[in-house]
């Protein structure tokens, strides 16, 4: 609730009491009861300066040709030939410094792939060595090895192709 409402509240209020009461005198009195419980700031009757403004006096104007100078606005400065060769060569830089650290790591990958490769490859020649009767024992352990052998295959092919 705004001030300006809790006075007014309270002027029905007052008035509700005394009827016969003016209705700027309920204003005040509500004021009044309004500014001791906050403090002694009331909004009402405080009237605010006008701010002036600085009238604008009439000059006489005159009127000029529009001279169009659209063809050096829009010519820029041709970059200098010692500009266009830093350029060049903070490109090639960035460019280089971008694909030999995509290399290093996709041929670190591809390194730690073929280690996975061959080891899950000398496991399933373990089991494959053993007789037929225990090799249907470690079934589920040779298809799983299997599966991680043609996995990685996949994973190596798709990593030399990024290099």
């Amino acid at each position: 609730m705004t001030a300006l409402q809790s006075i007014i509240k309270e002027a029905k209020a007052i008035r509700k009491k005394n009827p016969k009461m003016e209705w700027k005198k309920a204003v005040a009195q509500a004021s009044a009861i309004y500014a001791s419980k906050h403090k002694g700031k009331s909004p009402v009757g405080k009237k605010h300066a006008k701010k002036k403004s600085a009238k604008k006096k009439a000059v006489g104007v005159i009127k000029k040709k529009a001279v169009r100078k659209t063809a050096t606005k829009r010519a820029k400065k041709k970059p200098t030939e010692k500009a266009v060769l830093k350029s060049i060569k903070h490109a090639v830089s960035v460019q280089k410094a971008h694909m030999s650290g995509v290399s290093h790591h996709a041929i670190d990958r591809i390194k730690s792939a073929m280690s996975h490769l061959s080891h899950y490859e000398m496991a399933v020649k373990k089991y494959m060595a053993l007789p037929l009767k225990e090799r249907k024992m470690y079934a589920s352990n040779i298809k799983k090895l299997r599966h991680l052998v043609k996995e990685t295959k996949t994973h190596i092919s798709q990593l030399k192709k990024s290099i």
